[in-house]
């Protein structure tokens, strides 16, 4: 799941994830080793396990579903599938923390590319990799899921977490106003300056019978393939640098402070929901990941394709994705395996794919007729993690997230792009500091 509520639940993850790593940190003896013969645990072994999952309503359906599943299998194993309806991630890392406080840290850990580095830099997984190794069945799950969704699960050259979903974002464009303008489907390797002539065409009307070229995203997610896709990001490569003071980075936000500002192809983002003006009509592109999909498909809204995101000096995007990890405190990770194999399998899959919330991490899946049925080139979510590039989301994403949108924020309203920028990056060092 990556929804547009992504970028507040990540904002405050890191110091409750990082209180969590406190709570249960103790090497767990019973752990894999990386080398010798997998054995599944007995079908009739009795154990329970814990799993701490998050998500909305269409999320828990599929949780369960896996969990009745498992309990066919094991019939001797109780589940507790713990599951927080999310409104924020400070919520969902807080019920893990008390659970850890009480000592009931959970065997298995859903959690999104945000959380991840620093999950990883307190030690809170265990590794996979005696799994991977030695279980036939992961060669055939780890070659069905591209090779970049694992490398950012990665470190060391260990194996911490099996991806079960992810978005990358794309642009969506309203084909019945591209039609009636006499505006042709870009090609894939359209640039900013294709997209701005389209978005200025397609800019119509005034107060309120104006109708937009373009919504913006107005989140970090959704901001970020703009920098990617001129060869910045927030963070250096190894995340150990903050850059928001890059000429490029102030560059890339110049130019799409202008789609408000000066080119008026873009509504000031302040309450002003893509998502809402994109189906209704008003915006005849925007910026998103798959997770619109579903709501589009229950509104009935039918009239638009995907693209890739227009190339300024590169062709790049960004993309964010849920995996699942046994905690290092888990008594039973070889059933937490067991559990996150069935998590990850075909079956649950093609629920993600059904589901319209987020892509499916198995090529198999996402090469479903169903999945590809709409829109008509819905095969572009999974192609486009090809020139993708992971969120940036250093062990202080907690401090980077605000810190950037308290600069756009700044920067939209007119104030210097610099002094903000400058503003946000002091805040950012100073995390990485401690």
């Amino acid at each position: 799941m990556r929804k547009t509520v992504r970028t507040s639940i990540a904002a405050a993850a890191a110091a409750a994830l990082l209180a969590l790593t406190a709570c249960g940190s103790s090497t767990d003896s019973s752990a894999p080793a990386a080398d010798g013969p997998y054995t599944a645990p007995a079908k009739d072994i009795t154990a329970t396990i814990s799993v701490s999952n998050w998500g909305d309503p269409g999320d828990k359906a599929v949780y369960d579903g896996v969990a009745k599943r498992f309990k066919e299998k094991y019939p001797n194993v109780t589940v507790n599938n713990n599951f927080t309806p999310i409104t924020t991630w400070t919520e969902y890392v807080n019920k893990l923390v008390t659970q850890a406080a009480a000592g009931q840290a959970p065997d298995v850990i859903n959690i999104a590319t945000e959380g991840v580095e620093l999950g990883m830099s307190n030690e809170l997984f265990t590794s996979l990799d005696g799994f991977l190794k030695n279980d036939p069945e992961a060669a055939s799950l780890r070659k069905d899921i591209d090779p970049k969704l694992l490398e950012g699960f990665r470190k060391d050259g260990s194996t911490y977490l099996m991806p079960n979903t992810f978005n990358t974002m794309v642009i969506y464009y309203n084909t019945k106003m591209f039609k009636a303008a006499g505006i042709e489907r870009p090609s894939d390797d359209w640039t900013w300056d294709d997209f701005l002539a389209i978005a200025k065409k397609l800019t119509t009307g005034s107060g309120a019978n104006k109708v937009y070229g373009f919504a913006m995203p107005y989140y970090s997610f959704g901001i970020t393939p703009w920098l990617y896709s001129n060869g910045t990001s927030m963070m250096s490569a190894d995340l150990q640098t903050a850059q928001l003071t890059d000429p490029k980075v102030k560059e890339t936000l110049g130019w799409v402070r202008d789609l408000v500002t000066e080119h008026g192809v873009s509504p000031q983002p302040k309450g002003a929901d893509p998502y809402q003006l994109f189906p209704a009509g008003k915006a005849a592109m925007t910026g998103a990941g798959h997770f619109v999909t579903g709501g589009f498909a229950k509104a009935g809204f039918t009239d638009y394709d995907i693209l890739p995101w227009p190339k300024g000096t590169t062709k790049s995007t960004v993309f964010g994705a849920g995996a699942f990890a046994i905690s290092k405190t888990s008594k039973n990770p070889a059933l937490s395996w067991e559990f996150i194999k069935m998590l990850t399998d075909q079956q649950t899959q093609k629920q993600w794919a059904d589901a319209g919330a987020a892509v499916p991490s198995t090529k198999t899946a996402a090469s479903t007729p169903e999945f590809l049925a709409s829109p008509k080139h819905a095969d572009e979510f999974y192609n486009s993690l090809s020139y993708a590039k992971p969120v940036a989301a250093p062990r202080a994403y907690n401090v980077l997230d605000p810190a950037f949108m308290r600069a756009m924020d700044e920067i939209m309203s007119g104030q210097d792009i610099g002094s903000s920028l400058e503003k946000g990056q002091k805040d950012v060092e100073e995390a990485l500091k401690q």
